[in-house]
């Protein structure tokens, strides 16, 4: 059973965006089913480098967008993503150095940031994309 469902609520409108959203709720499923089947730090490890990559991925094309467009949010929308980057590096260098434990409180940090973001900015984001007519 998935740990984290998509839901048409979280659909900011623009496909690209969509698509990438659902696939971070895909990797948040990954990391939850390896932590609740007792896999092995490594593959633990290999989820949470696989979520940080893709996050950063997404908020590049999420920004570029942005810039595209002239997203007048831009500036604080970006230095909310640089936030979270900097959370989930430190979440792996903790957990790499053994400081840090992957926790459910943790995993449930990583859903409510990623539902309340899409949900507020990046709804706000789509939006604006649409007053545009961008389609994607």
């Amino acid at each position: 059973m998935a740990y984290m469902h998509w839901r048409i609520e979280l659909e900011v409108g623009h496909g690209q965006i969509d698509n990438e959203h659902r696939s971070l709720v895909d990797v948040l499923n990954r990391l939850h089913a390896a932590m609740k089947q007792g896999k092995g730090k490594d593959e633990i490890e290999r989820v949470l480098v696989f979520l940080k990559d893709y996050t950063v991925g997404h908020f590049k094309a999420e920004e570029a967008l942005m810039m595209t467009h002239g997203y007048p949010g831009a500036q604080a929308h970006m230095a909310i993503h640089a936030d979270l980057v900097k959370q989930v590096k430190d979440l792996i260098e903790g957990f790499q150095s053994g400081k840090t434990l992957l926790t459910a409180s943790m995993l449930a940090f990583l859903e409510e940031w990623l539902v309340k973001h899409i949900m507020g900015e990046d709804k706000a984001f789509g939006a604006f994309l649409k007053s545009k007519g961008v389609a994607a």
